[in-house]
């Protein structure tokens, strides 16, 4: 189930999709900005001139924002897309561990059913069980510590770079709102 889980997050961060719509609606934005500013600039009114230069302003101000959104699935996206696919590689390798120790325990069933017991034998067997069980149970409980360090460490890393990627956003509109003049000043 973690592991279907962990292949569709791969599957959705990887798709262009989940930013190129969006960086879409921004370049469409821009080019709507621009060409306003652009048309409206060549009107005979002079005190319209700062809504103009604040409307092109606007449209790069947009596109930059196009352009971030283009590039910020590298700093996440991306990043916690690998992560997640070298657990996949992990969990991939769980069910021949598992079969292994089910094999062992099954021996050991079949071994104290039978009716040829040889204590030195048996004890073998048992001591074999026991190192095998030893070894899957400190593997499971290294993965789970392992997997609580790493899972934090991605989190962390992926919400820190969205944030300053929505940072660096509401920075750029905030730029292109100081452009404009406050309507009691035009």
């Amino acid at each position: 189930q973690l592991l279907s889980w962990q292949k569709e997050a791969v599957v959705s961060t990887q798709s262009t999709g989940m930013m190129g719509g969006i960086k879409h609606m921004y370049s469409k934005y821009a080019s709507i900005f621009k060409e306003m500013g652009e048309l409206y600039d060549t009107g005979p009114l002079t005190n319209s001139k700062p809504v103009n230069s604040a409307l092109i302003s606007t449209g790069r101000c947009y596109q930059e924002i196009s352009d971030v959104y283009d590039n910020q699935p590298r700093y996440d996206a991306h990043v916690l897309s690998e992560s997640i696919r070298e657990y996949q590689g992990i969990l991939g390798a769980v069910p021949d561990m598992l079969h292994v120790h089910k094999g062992t325990a099954q021996k050991v069933k079949d071994f104290t059913r039978s009716d040829e017991k040889d204590a030195e034998e048996e004890a073998q067997v048992l001591k074999r069980y026991s190192t095998i069980s030893a070894a899957v149970m400190a593997e499971v409980n290294h993965f789970h510590e392992s997997r609580n360090t790493d899972f934090n460490r991605m989190m962390r890393d992926f919400l820190s770079s969205q944030l300053d990627f929505h940072r660096n956003v509401a920075q750029k509109l905030e730029h292109a709102l100081s452009l404009y003049p406050e309507p009691n000043n035009m």
